[in-house]
């Protein structure tokens, strides 16, 4: 028996390695091989990159190398694209220091529920052990950190942020970080670790809540061999920063179709919901309410209380908005005797009217617009957080439909970035069949991410994120 070594080299070098082999490195485009590759030049890796290939001399503009043994240096960080039945033999040409991580984008382990392929993920872990490699994968797409120059696919956003994500999925990472980056979410370090057979969610979470460039951290997991040490590492993690968390797997077609999909042993819901909950870790059920979560976590914080304002949309809006709001637990507060005043010194007919929700049909003609319903509103001191209706459908009615919308929602941002209370913004999905309002709608959501504004797609959904993120009715 070959002896363990305990070195584990730190994480750090895992996101940021200094050099980068990729074996199994391809010539063809359409190929993984060429992809990590080709990602390390697209996003500017400053240190050394190998490609692994004996049949060529040159990939993605990188000379190429027969073997890891005729590279000039050691690596931090081998990238494995062959199959399966070859790993065994990298590990050994990865021994006496050659590398520090091996990650294994090579599947077909112990997902298959091949009881062969298990047993040979169980001799690449203990192989591995003895060689003081660490493991991320099988199974998994591996690390995206822009600004370490690192990344899974070269198309995937190059800006760089403090959000960081662990997903147990390689596509639904690629999905999350192209549907966050619209969002306007930055993110820093992600790890698609697939199998977990040696580098584990639980120690992925301990290094993030300790990483000074780590501000949010969220996750995709569908399960986990030692639950124990996950629930004490997200709790670690979560006293620190938000921690949001998509548990997939809760149903019984869930649970089996994770169990082929990356080996996980998924648990019950209501398990799951308990623990996360006692962790302090923030539960979404969805892809939607992930990136939602994230979003406002990223980009609001934490409000200090549950006392919501909400403006913005006619009376069916501003009814609609009250029910969402209530139902998660947030608090439809009156409107304070401050803001009413200021309200009769310019418009004394709705003094008495108007109310929180703001009924945006009912300032017509009254000069007073939602936006400066919604000044007064955030600068009382009486809310903890707002909501803001744009309501584009009626501007779609008016002349200047377009100058009109542009104007208000160039106010609304204003008053957002200098809120002293986090503020959501809702703007609706592009559900028209007019075009130039598809198109004015998608530009001004972008506008409002550029401008580092949190925006939702409904109030259902800006309410639902933000009573998560509020501290516990008292």
């Amino acid at each position: 028996m070959p002896a363990v070594s305990d070195a584990r080299p730190d994480l750090d070098l895992l996101f940021a390695p200094r050099s980068v082999a990729v074996v199994g490195a391809s010539t063809n485009v359409d190929s993984p091989g060429h992809d990590y590759v080709r990602s390390l030049r697209e996003f500017g890796f400053r240190g050394p990159v190998y490609p692994i290939n004996p049949k060529a001399s040159e990939i993605a503009g990188y000379r190429a190398y027969p073997s890891l043994a005729d590279l000039p240096e050691p690596v931090d960080l081998v990238i494995s694209c062959i199959p399966a039945e070859g790993v065994l033999d990298l590990i050994a040409q990865c021994a006496g220091g050659r590398a520090k991580f091996l990650h294994l984008f090579t599947a077909r382990f112990s997902e298959t529920g091949d009881p062969r392929a298990a047993e040979l993920e169980r001799q690449v872990a203990e192989r591995a052990r003895a060689a003081g490699v660490r493991i991320l994968g099988p199974n998994g797409m591996g690390i995206y950190h822009p600004a370490g120059g690192v990344a899974f696919r070269p198309d995937l956003p190059k800006a760089a942020g403090g959000v960081a994500f662990l997903s147990q999925s390689g596509n639904n990472a690629v999905e999350v970080v192209i549907r966050g980056a619209a969002r306007g979410l930055g993110f820093g370090k992600v790890a698609n670790y697939g199998n977990g057979l040696d580098i584990t969610p639980a120690e992925l979470f301990r290094y993030l809540a300790h990483d000074a460039a780590t501000e949010v951290i969220g996750a995709y997991i569908e399960g986990v061999p030692d639950g124990r040490a996950l629930f004490e590492a997200v709790r670690e993690a979560a006293t620190r920063k938000p921690v949001v968390i998509h548990k997939a797997g809760r149903t019984q077609a869930g649970a089996r179709s994770a169990s082929s999909h990356t080996a996980a042993l998924a648990g019950s819901r209501e398990l799951w919901s308990a623990a996360l909950r006692q962790a302090g870790a923030i539960e979404a059920r969805s892809q939607e309410q992930l990136l939602d979560l994230m979003t406002a976590a990223a980009l609001l914080g934490r409000p200090r209380g549950r006392r919501v304002a909400v403006v913005g949309g006619g009376g069916g809006r501003s009814v609609q908005s009250a029910d969402a709001c209530e139902e998660n637990g947030l608090e439809v507060v009156p409107l304070p005797a401050t803001v009413r005043e200021r309200v009769r010194e310019r418009a004394p007919y709705l003094a008495d009217w108007v109310q929180n929700p703001v009924d945006q049909s009912i300032l017509a003609g009254s000069g007073l617009s939602s936006n400066a319903l919604l000044e007064m509103m955030v600068e009382s001191g009486a809310f903890d957080m707002a909501i803001a209706n744009i309501g584009e459908e009626w501007f779609f009615g008016r002349p200047d439909a377009e100058a009109r919308l542009r104007h208000a929602c160039e106010r609304l941002a204003a008053i957002a970035r200098r809120s002293p209370i986090p503020v959501a913004i809702v703007l609706g999905a592009t559900e028209t069949p007019v075009e130039w309002q598809r198109r004015l709608v998608d530009t001004i959501r972008d506008e409002f991410v550029a401008a580092g504004l949190a925006v939702f797609p409904s109030v259902e959904r800006a309410a639902f994120a933000l009573a998560r993120l509020a501290p516990p009715r008292r």
